[in-house]
C-alpha cells in the first residue's frame, strides 16, 4: 500500500510517499536510463527489506537509507514475517541526460 505524503496541486521536483509491504511480497520494477534523471532515497521505518538494484542486493534494516538512481530494473522484497514501512524520497533533475 502506497499514500503520497508530498502535498498535492504544488509543482516540485520532490515526492515523498509512504508504504507499507506485506511480509514476504516482492515487487519488479523495470526502469532503465531516462532523459530525466531521478533520485530515490529509501528510508526503511520498521521490519526489514531486500533491495536489489541491478545485480547489486542491499539488506534494511530499520533505520536504513539507502540511496539509489532509478537508471536499471531494481526489486523489492520483505523477507520478514511482519510488514515492512519505509518512506521513499524521489527527486528529479530536470534536463540531464545519463
Amino acid at each position: 500500500m502506497r499514500r503520497n505524503i508530498s502535498p498535492g496541486g504544488i509543482a516540485s521536483p520532490l515526492q515523498i510517499v509512504e508504504v507499507s509491504f506485506p511480509p514476504q511480497a516482492q515487487v519488479a520494477y523495470e526502469t532503465a536510463a531516462r532523459e530525466t534523471r531521478i533520485h530515490q532515497q529509501v528510508w526503511l521505518l520498521e521490519g526489514r527489506i531486500d533491495i536489489t538494484v541491478g545485480r547489486e542486493r542491499h539488506r534494511l534494516k530499520a533505520g536504513d537509507c539507502l540511496a539509489l538512481v532509478l537508471d536499471q530494473p531494481m526489486m523489492f522484497h520483505n523477507p520478514g514475517r511482519t510488514t515492512a514501512r519505509y518512506a521513499v524520497v524521489l527527486a528529479s533533475e530536470h534536463g540531464t541526460r545519463n
